[in-house]
């Protein structure tokens, strides 16, 4: 319960920057009408683009890998105070058996929530980037926290069905592929039971999350070159 609480707040945290950060940063710039001294420079607007995105994902990996550090360190402490009487029988242990004990130490789960913590920033931060080129300050935070939610809940209330082909199965899987599947990053996932993630589902979710928020990047970027600065 402690690292499930720890990561949703980390998470949670990491979302607020990323998502309010990269708002500020380019809605700022249209409110100034800084935009146009910007451009005037040998700067193209998928630079201008990438620029925020990557400044405010730099700031917020930052932000969640030393909350993370301290929620890791944390746990470990904890678990070696319960079984800190291995040190009255490390004599009677192998170096190699000693070893492979105080690797148990690492919760590896709430390393895997963190890093899954960061690809949901980083799809986040990226869909906050392009409603930020048209939206205030206040509706692109919350559009942000709508697709969140959305995406969180839309394998319950729509689950996958392949094998209908009506025109409902065909919108949910539309749905499937416009918004983002934040469900395979969440603790619920990582504590399943039954679905646990192995290292093919780890990559595979890299892999989803890099390409899903390059695309959005790249449609932000063909919006701003087709918006008016004025």
């Amino acid at each position: 319960m402690i690292r499930n609480m720890g990561i949703s707040t980390i998470t949670i945290c990491g979302l607020l920057a990323g998502c309010l950060s990269s708002s500020i940063l380019i809605t700022s710039e249209f409110e100034r009408q800084t935009t146009l001294a910007v451009l005037s420079k040998p700067i193209t607007r998928i630079h201008f683009i990438l620029g925020k995105y990557l400044g405010v994902i730099t700031a917020s990996a930052a932000l969640i890998l030393f909350q993370g550090l301290v929620l890791e360190t944390a746990l470990m402490i904890h678990e070696y105070l319960k079984i800190s009487n291995i040190e009255h029988h490390a004599h009677n242990q192998s170096v190699k058996s000693l070893i492979d004990y105080y690797c148990l130490l690492v919760d590896h789960y709430c390393l895997l929530g963190i890093y899954f913590s960061l690809l949901q920033i980083m799809i986040l931060t990226a869909i906050a980037v392009i409603f930020s080129l048209y939206f205030n300050l206040t509706g692109t935070l919350i559009i942000c926290f709508l697709i969140y939610i959305f995406c969180h809940t839309f394998s319950y209330i729509f689950p996958y069905h392949s094998r209908d082909l009506n025109i409902v199965s065909i919108m949910i899987s539309i749905c499937y592929v416009v918004f983002p599947n934040l469900h395979n990053l969440s603790m619920i996932t990582i504590n399943d039971p039954i679905f646990k993630p192995t290292y093919i589902d780890i990559l595979y979710t890299s892999l989803y999350s890099i390409i899903y928020s390059v695309s959005v990047l790249w449609l932000a970027t063909v919006c701003f070159k087709r918006k008016e600065i004025v």
